[in-house]
């Protein structure tokens, strides 16, 4: 079994302050905008922090709106096999698909700022 807890250590100490967490949050509300998800709380320091409203989120939107969750899935650029492989991963498969989203965006954001002409 994958261990994502520890990609996201990885990526969280590669954060260059908090304008690049900040940019983490703002593509996140971006791209699950669709399904109308915004964070409550404003005062996330790190990476992880972002999980518990994510989870929440991929829980009510996959039951309750499957059609709006696929177009999050495409919009967040997961491929069918990442899904796939998310899907079969043990343990709670709303959180293993939060930290899918959270590692995708961040990787995104990471792309951008690396990679700016």
């Amino acid at each position: 079994m994958h261990d994502n807890r520890a990609e996201l250590n990885l990526f969280d100490s590669m954060i260059k302050g908090n304008l690049y967490l900040e940019d983490v949050k703002f593509q996140i509300e971006k791209d699950l905008g669709l399904g109308g998800f915004t964070f409550k709380n404003d005062s996330y320091t790190k990476l992880e922090d972002f999980l518990i409203e994510l989870t929440d989120f991929v829980k009510k939107i996959r039951s309750e709106h499957h059609s709006k969750w696929m177009k999050i899935v495409y919009r967040v650029d997961l491929t069918p096999k990442q899904y796939k492989f998310v899907q079969q991963m043990g343990g709670d498969t709303d959180d293993n698909m939060a930290k899918a989203i959270l590692l995708r965006i961040f990787q995104k954001v990471q792309t951008r700022k690396n990679y700016k002409v």
